[in-house]
Protein backbone atom coordinates (compact mmCIF):
# COMPACT_ATOMS: atom_id res chain seq x y z
CA UNK A 1 0.00 0.00 0.00
CA UNK A 2 1.66 3.59 -1.40
CA UNK A 3 1.19 6.65 1.11
CA UNK A 4 1.61 8.83 -1.62
CA UNK A 5 0.61 8.99 -5.51
CA UNK A 6 3.56 10.03 -7.33
CA UNK A 7 6.95 10.65 -6.06
CA UNK A 8 6.74 14.17 -5.49
CA UNK A 9 4.17 14.65 -3.16
CA UNK A 10 5.42 11.99 -0.88
CA UNK A 11 9.22 14.04 -1.10
CA UNK A 12 7.01 17.36 0.28
CA UNK A 13 5.24 15.36 2.64
CA UNK A 14 8.07 14.40 4.21
CA UNK A 15 9.75 17.13 3.97
CA UNK A 16 6.99 19.01 5.94
CA UNK A 17 7.23 16.26 8.61
CA UNK A 18 10.84 16.48 9.20
CA UNK A 19 10.31 20.25 9.64
CA UNK A 20 7.55 19.79 12.20
CA UNK A 21 9.51 17.47 13.83
CA UNK A 22 12.70 19.60 14.51
CA UNK A 23 11.21 22.79 14.69
CA UNK A 24 9.29 20.97 17.69
CA UNK A 25 12.43 18.99 18.59
CA UNK A 26 14.11 22.41 18.73
CA UNK A 27 11.77 24.37 20.73
CA UNK A 28 11.57 21.37 23.33
CA UNK A 29 15.62 21.21 23.77
CA UNK A 30 15.61 25.14 24.50
CA UNK A 31 13.19 25.13 26.70
CA UNK A 32 14.51 22.29 28.73
CA UNK A 33 17.85 24.17 28.62
CA UNK A 34 16.28 27.24 29.64
CA UNK A 35 14.38 24.96 32.66
CA UNK A 36 17.53 24.12 33.45
CA UNK A 37 19.77 27.25 33.97
CA UNK A 38 16.81 28.78 35.58
CA UNK A 39 16.53 26.53 38.42
CA UNK A 40 20.24 25.80 38.44
CA UNK A 41 20.87 29.76 39.02
CA UNK A 42 17.43 30.18 41.39
CA UNK A 43 18.51 27.08 43.20
CA UNK A 44 22.08 27.49 44.14
CA UNK A 45 23.41 29.26 47.49
CA UNK A 46 19.64 29.47 48.47
CA UNK A 47 19.09 29.21 52.38
CA UNK A 48 16.25 30.08 53.96
CA UNK A 49 15.48 33.11 55.18
CA UNK A 50 12.45 35.08 56.94
CA UNK A 51 9.74 36.38 54.68
CA UNK A 52 9.77 40.13 54.83
CA UNK A 53 7.05 42.45 56.74
CA UNK A 54 4.36 42.92 55.40
CA UNK A 55 4.23 39.65 53.55
CA UNK A 56 3.83 36.26 53.94
CA UNK A 57 5.56 33.68 51.88
CA UNK A 58 3.97 29.92 51.80
CA UNK A 59 5.45 26.47 52.52
CA UNK A 60 6.78 24.50 51.79
CA UNK A 61 9.74 25.92 50.26
CA UNK A 62 8.63 29.45 51.21
CA UNK A 63 9.23 30.44 48.11
CA UNK A 64 5.38 32.09 47.04
CA UNK A 65 5.28 35.51 48.76
CA UNK A 66 2.31 37.73 48.93
CA UNK A 67 2.27 40.94 50.15
CA UNK A 68 -1.48 41.50 48.82
CA UNK A 69 -3.23 44.25 50.62
CA UNK A 70 -0.22 45.11 52.14
CA UNK A 71 -0.30 48.82 51.95
CA UNK A 72 2.81 49.14 49.83
CA UNK A 73 4.18 51.78 47.79
CA UNK A 74 6.54 50.21 46.13
CA UNK A 75 8.04 46.78 46.53
CA UNK A 76 10.15 45.46 49.71
CA UNK A 77 14.08 45.20 48.57
CA UNK A 78 13.67 41.72 51.11
CA UNK A 79 11.64 40.04 49.60
CA UNK A 80 14.42 39.31 46.71
CA UNK A 81 15.75 37.13 49.72
CA UNK A 82 13.81 34.94 49.55
CA UNK A 83 13.93 34.22 45.91
CA UNK A 84 10.45 34.18 45.04
CA UNK A 85 9.22 32.04 42.06
CA UNK A 86 5.90 33.47 42.74
CA UNK A 87 5.01 36.96 44.00
CA UNK A 88 1.53 38.67 44.88
CA UNK A 89 1.55 42.40 44.69
CA UNK A 90 -2.13 43.26 44.27
CA UNK A 91 -4.67 45.34 46.03
CA UNK A 92 -1.92 48.16 47.05
CA UNK A 93 -0.96 51.41 45.62
CA UNK A 94 2.34 50.66 43.57
CA UNK A 95 1.68 53.76 41.29
CA UNK A 96 4.74 53.18 38.78
CA UNK A 97 6.41 49.70 37.71
CA UNK A 98 10.42 50.43 37.79
CA UNK A 99 13.35 48.56 36.07
CA UNK A 100 14.35 46.23 38.59
CA UNK A 101 17.41 46.53 40.85
CA UNK A 102 20.30 45.51 38.84
CA UNK A 103 22.17 44.23 41.81
CA UNK A 104 19.78 41.51 42.51
CA UNK A 105 19.94 38.61 40.66
CA UNK A 106 17.27 36.19 42.58
CA UNK A 107 14.65 38.62 40.43
CA UNK A 108 15.17 36.49 37.76
CA UNK A 109 13.95 33.66 39.23
CA UNK A 110 10.33 35.05 39.42
CA UNK A 111 7.84 32.97 37.35
CA UNK A 112 4.74 34.66 38.36
CA UNK A 113 3.86 38.25 39.14
CA UNK A 114 0.69 39.72 40.15
CA UNK A 115 0.39 43.72 40.31
CA UNK A 116 -4.07 43.15 39.78
CA UNK A 117 -5.30 46.14 41.78
CA UNK A 118 -2.28 47.83 42.50
CA UNK A 119 -3.22 51.22 41.28
CA UNK A 120 -0.26 50.57 38.75
CA UNK A 121 -0.83 53.55 35.83
CA UNK A 122 2.83 54.23 34.75
CA UNK A 123 5.14 50.90 33.37
CA UNK A 124 8.48 51.92 32.71
CA UNK A 125 9.91 50.62 29.30
CA UNK A 126 11.55 47.77 29.48
CA UNK A 127 10.68 47.35 33.05
CA UNK A 128 10.50 43.60 33.09
CA UNK A 129 13.43 42.72 31.36
CA UNK A 130 15.06 40.67 34.05
CA UNK A 131 12.08 38.53 34.55
CA UNK A 132 13.75 36.63 32.09
CA UNK A 133 11.47 33.38 33.13
CA UNK A 134 8.19 34.82 34.05
CA UNK A 135 5.34 33.00 32.40
CA UNK A 136 2.20 35.07 34.26
CA UNK A 137 2.11 38.99 35.01
CA UNK A 138 -1.07 40.13 35.80
CA UNK A 139 -1.92 43.39 35.46
CA UNK A 140 -5.64 44.12 35.37
CA UNK A 141 -7.60 46.17 37.34
CA UNK A 142 -5.27 49.37 37.37
CA UNK A 143 -5.03 52.80 36.00
CA UNK A 144 -2.55 52.04 32.82
CA UNK A 145 -3.49 54.30 30.02
CA UNK A 146 -0.46 53.24 27.51
CA UNK A 147 1.70 50.78 26.84
CA UNK A 148 4.84 51.37 24.73
CA UNK A 149 6.44 48.47 22.37
CA UNK A 150 9.30 47.97 24.49
CA UNK A 151 7.61 47.57 28.02
CA UNK A 152 7.34 43.82 27.39
CA UNK A 153 10.56 43.20 26.39
CA UNK A 154 12.73 40.53 27.49
CA UNK A 155 9.41 38.26 28.51
CA UNK A 156 10.28 35.64 25.51
CA UNK A 157 8.72 32.93 27.90
CA UNK A 158 5.68 34.56 29.02
CA UNK A 159 2.54 32.36 28.58
CA UNK A 160 -0.38 34.43 30.27
CA UNK A 161 -0.91 38.14 30.00
CA UNK A 162 -3.71 40.18 31.75
CA UNK A 163 -4.12 43.71 31.36
CA UNK A 164 -7.39 44.13 31.64
CA UNK A 165 -9.64 46.29 33.22
CA UNK A 166 -7.05 49.45 32.37
CA UNK A 167 -7.15 52.62 30.70
CA UNK A 168 -5.97 51.09 27.61
CA UNK A 169 -6.91 52.96 24.17
CA UNK A 170 -4.37 51.94 21.67
CA UNK A 171 -1.67 49.35 21.62
CA UNK A 172 1.45 49.67 19.97
CA UNK A 173 1.32 46.96 16.82
CA UNK A 174 4.43 45.38 17.64
CA UNK A 175 3.85 45.14 21.55
CA UNK A 176 3.64 41.27 21.54
CA UNK A 177 6.59 40.90 19.24
CA UNK A 178 8.68 39.33 21.70
CA UNK A 179 5.87 37.47 23.35
CA UNK A 180 6.42 33.97 21.15
CA UNK A 181 5.19 31.84 23.82
CA UNK A 182 1.70 33.69 24.82
CA UNK A 183 -1.43 31.73 24.76
CA UNK A 184 -3.83 33.44 23.31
Amino acid sequence: MRLCGSRLPCVEYVAVLWTLLFTKLTQVITDELAKHESSTFCDADRQTIACPLPCYCSAPAYRSVRCDDGGLTSIPAAVWSVVPVSLNLSFNTIAEWTILDAKDTHVACLRTLILSHSGVANLQPRAFERLRVLLQLMLDHNHIKTLQASTFAGLRRLELLDVSHNQLVVLPQSLFDQLKQLKV
